[in-house]
């Protein structure tokens, strides 16, 4: 009996949004720095600092900040109007439009599974002109930035896609959290909201680019 090679094509690809297709994480840190000081927050000066406190679930990202039990609430609506006040001007990264072509040339289903909003985030990959690109697009009915696993579990049940033909292509540790729980496998890009030293204990392939994650998901050399 032929052995199957040990990574093939998926038939439907995870998509995370924030950090991964979209370049937002300098946006998200200005936000912050911009919404902080109203609650007598500390700003950050630095993305290496960001990624050294940014977790998920995001209200434990908070609590790191300093935010408390008490003014969570008030200070995560604070963020969210500020970061939709700019939102529309925050480009996706340079090579997510080709990594989507590459996926589906490759007769790949696509879908979109962040913890945002579900109607920020549709409006969001609408504005950016790609919201056609995918089958599904999942989200959250809150602003709180919790968990996706479950919405993530109940669409793979609906499609009926099993979860060892599906990848997370993702850029925090909750997104290999995410995949490891649902089956699926999972490759992390380190250039969003987390640092790679940080990626790199997840136990998932690691790289640089969707450029190089999409070429390691087709079979190919990602050449990074």
């Amino acid at each position: 009996m032929t052995q199957k090679p040990a990574w093939q094509t998926p038939r439907l690809v995870l998509w995370d949004w924030n950090g991964t297709l979209l370049d937002d994480a300098a946006y998200a840190m200005g936000v912050r720095n911009r919404v902080f000081p109203r609650f007598g927050l500390p700003t950050l000066d630095t993305l290496a600092a960001y990624h050294a406190q940014f977790t998920f679930p995001v209200k434990e990202y908070y609590l790191r900040a300093g935010v408390t039990e008490e003014n969570f609430v008030p200070v995560a609506h604070a963020w969210m109007a500020e970061y939709l006040r700019g939102c529309d001007t925050v480009p996706l990264f340079a090579d997510a439009p080709a990594a989507l072509d590459a996926l589906h040339a490759a007769g790949c289903a696509q879908a979109v599974l962040s913890a945002s909003q579900l109607d920020t985030l549709r409006a969001q990959l609408a504005h950016a002109g790609i919201l056609s690109r995918f089958e599904a697009v999942l989200g959250l009915s809150h602003i709180y930035a919790t968990s996706k696993e479950a919405v993530g579990r109940a669409y793979l049940q609906q499609c009926g896609v099993e979860p060892s033909a599906c990848a997370l292509l993702g850029d925090t540790l909750h997104d290999a959290e995410v995949a490891q729980a649902l089956g699926c496998r999972c490759v992390l890009v380190a250039r969003g909201h987390q640092s790679y030293d940080t990626l790199a204990g997840a136990g998932v392939p690691v790289l640089h680019s969707l450029t190089g994650a999409v070429a390691l998901l087709l079979g190919r050399n990602p050449g990074e």
